[in-house]
């Protein structure tokens, strides 16, 4: 049965790779520990110090456990990435290994059917077996704890007792408070005597503090004894009430119902059926009791008692499967306990797609790798968020690369960065907006939202996501870098020769609607990106194909494609026709994609932002009255975006950041012009528009009078000011990914309206002084 810890353990690492700034400093430590071995200097410590020093013995041990498989991968060119799951699995196989012993103790005091249960229990819950891979202070501390309650249940005392001084003195200080409860239990009952204790705890003690003090003095640099000074910030100084407080109850309402799942329900009936369990079940609650006095309280912190209290809830389950066939009552029991079990499963297994989705960072730079595989020289800054959730030196798998986390830098010294990892909610967020005209948005990483509860879903639950991190890159930057870059990088990298490389660049941006995978049907009109460079001479054969087109959507973008390719790798076509024959094709392909924009579920769109802005406007006056004297198309205009990549939107919405104080009115019309030839070049559209948008005068104006030459004027400004607020709510529902050339009218649901009226407000409240009164959580 130990086997499913292992499986389930295993199942965690995989659909959670990546780690969170809570485990920083230990998963950093295992990276340098195996690949910067003596050379202390390039240690990440020495330019993250952290708040408090940690200590590295607990990093010592685990990368040395995990050395031979480390060196292994090594030797078959496997790339340091791969090396964060072996460490953080070389982790959970030592907790395992030490609850391992704690479950055979148990066996031989409750039986064979006990430690049946107790395994079961332990693989369904969440948080247990999601944390025993993770790379903190506290699970560094586990293994010990673990052998030190197994070592007090087993009447070995000198275990005990050497297992919680190491855990105390070593990792986490607040364990004296566990430990303690159990000692004063032993003492009282005179399990054994204060003079025996001293005998052994003295010379523990000295030695452990001095193990603790000269490996981390000589990895720090100074004399330190690392968990002395985190008791004293924590505890002490209280300074970690900085990072956040809950009331004092919190763990016991909040924590341990999660920690411990439905499964909780099962703890008072094991301390009924088995008095043993109480003195077990006595010690946790008093720690948890002690521990809630500090203001900072993190699930973490209590994770050590979650195996003694399933200890209680196994004998339990124990106590009513041995007597299921011999009355009708245990058999009904029977099915509620493993109704319990079901639900400590899906309740895991939502958690696990949560979690899935909280490693912005860690997907990031994933991706960020994909996208630049093939480039021999890149400068990237990664933000602060991205470093807390996900990035580490694990992660960063090209030596020829350059990263960097420096907090202080500002967007002017940004700019010398051929890619930035930007932390926004949104294209439209000022942290993007600030390298709107020297970078280029590549993609973007969504993070965990909220959940949602949809019935119409099996299971009807739906992880709701939102943007968090935006990947950037400097445009034209390899014709900035070329000059400077060696031929040998190229070579080694690109497998083109010094001659070949060249300083001109060309790039075909063709459009990709969809990024998932289609049928030949719904293909008809997809694109994807090329880009190609073309170089004087012509290149070997050696040239990887991956640099080339990845997807076709139909015959003429084959052939197109085909043409590319032949020009660029066999014939020598001069530069002028190659060049005018890709910009051709790809004017057509974006007349193409403004055609497919042009249908019903447009329509669709507009009539429900024509509903909430009359509702607004009916509510509102100031709201109407601006509307209708302003120009609010000038705080925002929009322009074609030139790279390309992404879907059809980013071609056609792209906000230009125009300064209100320098713009002049000459700029402004020609920028109304632009974005009115991209969204429709027909009168068939603007006439829907009017249409759909001729707010009656009785909405705006009190009285019914016949309208003047000014309340023309009036009626036809607002009319404009309708017509831009809705081709920006089309280019957010876009951006969204809400709406597109390929939903339908019937697509459109409830939710969705919602969504674009909580648009119209958020736009509404950026051009104008206008307040959100709706609930966020229509989003």
């Amino acid at each position: 049965m130990v086997q499913l810890l292992y499986i389930v353990s295993s199942l965690h690492v995989l659909l959670c790779p990546f780690t969170k700034v809570e485990e920083s400093f230990n998963i950093q430590a295992f990276h340098d520990i195996l690949y910067h071995r003596f050379n202390l200097s390039e240690y990440d410590h020495n330019e993250f110090p952290g708040v408090v020093p940690r200590t590295f013995i607990g990093p010592l041990v685990i990368s040395t456990l995990s050395s031979p498989v480390v060196l292994f991968l090594h030797l078959f060119g496997i790339n340091k990435f791969w090396t964060q799951y072996v460490v953080r699995l070389t982790l959970a196989l030592t907790v395992i290994a030490a609850w391992s012993r704690l479950r055979n103790t148990l066996q031989k005091l409750y039986g064979n059917t006990f430690a049946w249960w107790f395994t079961t229990i332990t693989a369904s819950q969440y948080h247990f077996m999601f944390y025993m891979s993770r790379p903190l202070p506290n699970i560094m501390a586990l293994p010990l704890v673990l052998l030190a309650f197994d070592g007090w249940l087993s009447g070995k005392y000198k275990q005990f007792i050497i297992s919680a001084g190491a855990a105390i003195v070593i990792f986490r200080s607040e364990l004296a408070m566990l430990f303690g409860v159990f000692l004063l239990i032993d003492l009282y009952f005179k399990k054994i005597t204060i003079f025996e204790f001293m005998k052994i705890v003295a010379p523990a003690g000295a030695g452990l503090v001095l193990l603790t003090v000269v490996i981390d003095s000589i990895f720090w640099g100074r004399l330190v004894w690392p968990e002395a000074e985190v008791f004293w910030f924590n505890t002490v100084l209280n300074k970690s009430s900085d990072w956040g407080t809950s009331p004092f109850l919190w763990y016991f309402y909040s924590a341990l119902p999660r920690g411990l799942g439905p499964s909780i329900i099962l703890i008072p009936v094991g301390l009924y059926l088995d008095k043993r369990v109480i003195p077990i079940a006595v010690s946790t609650f008093v720690y948890i009791l002690l521990f809630s006095f500090l203001p900072h309280k993190e699930l973490r912190f209590i994770i050590y008692v979650f195996p003694l209290l399933n200890v209680s809830s196994a004998i339990t389950c124990s106590y009513v499967y041995i007597r299921r066939t011999k009355s009708p009552i245990y058999e009904l029991l029977f099915w509620g306990l493993m109704i319990i079990i079901i639900c400590n499963i899906v309740f895991t297994a939502t958690l696990v797609l949560v979690a899935m989705t909280n490693y912005p960072g860690g997907v990031g730079i994933t991706r960020f790798h994909k996208l630049l595989k093939n480039e021999p020289y890149v400068h990237v800054h990664v933000s602060n968020l991205a470093a807390q959730t996900g990035v580490t030196r694990f992660t960063q798998i090209h030596d020829h690369w350059t990263y960097s986390k420096n907090e202080s830098l500002t967007p002017e010294e940004l700019q010398g960065y051929t890619h930035l990892l930007v932390e926004a909610k949104s294209k439209y967020s000022p942290s993007v907006k600030a390298f709107a005209h020297s970078h280029t948005v590549l993609d973007s990483i969504d993070s965990f939202s909220q959940i949602a509860m949809n019935y119409r879903l099996i299971p009807p639950i739906k992880i709701k996501t939102k943007p968090a991190l935006f990947i950037l890159e400097r445009n034209n930057f390899r014709q900035d870098l070329r000059p400077y870059l060696s031929p040998k990088i190229y070579k080694d990298s690109e497998e083109i020769s010094s001659s070949e490389i060249d300083t001109k660049e060309i790039e075909i941006n063709l459009i990709n609607y969809d990024e998932s995978v289609q049928s030949e049907e719904q293909l008809n009109d997809d694109n994807t990106l090329v880009t190609a460079e073309k170089t004087e001479n012509t290149m070997t054969e050696n040239v990887s194909n991956e640099n080339t087109v990845a997807f076709v959507d139909d015959e003429e973008t084959e052939l197109f494609r085909k043409e590319i390719e032949e020009s660029i790798f066999k014939t020598d076509k001069p530069n002028k026709e190659f060049n005018e024959h890709a910009v051709l094709n790809r004017s057509e392909r974006k007349k193409k994609a403004i055609e497919k924009i042009k249908s019903e579920t447009r329509k669709e769109v507009v009539a429900s932002a024509k509903e909430k802005l009359k509702e607004i406007m009916r509510r509102h006056k100031h709201v109407a009255k601006e509307i209708s004297e302003n120009d609010l198309s000038k705080t925002e205009a929009q322009k074609i975006e030139e790279d390309g990549r992404g879907d059809i939107p980013d071609i056609q919405f792209k906000n230009k950041i125009i300064d209100e104080d320098t713009t002049n009115n000459e700029q402004l019309l020609e920028d109304a012009n632009i974005v009115e030839t991209t969204v429709d070049n027909t009168d068939d559209f603007v006439k829907s528009l009017e249409e759909a948008f001729n707010v009656d005068k009785t909405e705006i104006s009190p009285d019914k009078t016949v309208l003047t030459n000014e309340d023309s004027n009036k009626k036809s400004r607002t009319n404009q000011n309708i017509d831009s607020i809705v081709e920006e709510v089309i280019a957010r529902l876009i951006d969204r990914k809400i709406y597109d050339d390929k939903t339908k009218p019937e697509d459109i649901k409830i939710e969705d309206r919602k969504v674009i009226q909580k648009i119209v407000e958020e736009i509404l409240s950026e051009r104008m002084n206008f307040t959100n009164t709706i609930d966020n959580s229509t989003l």
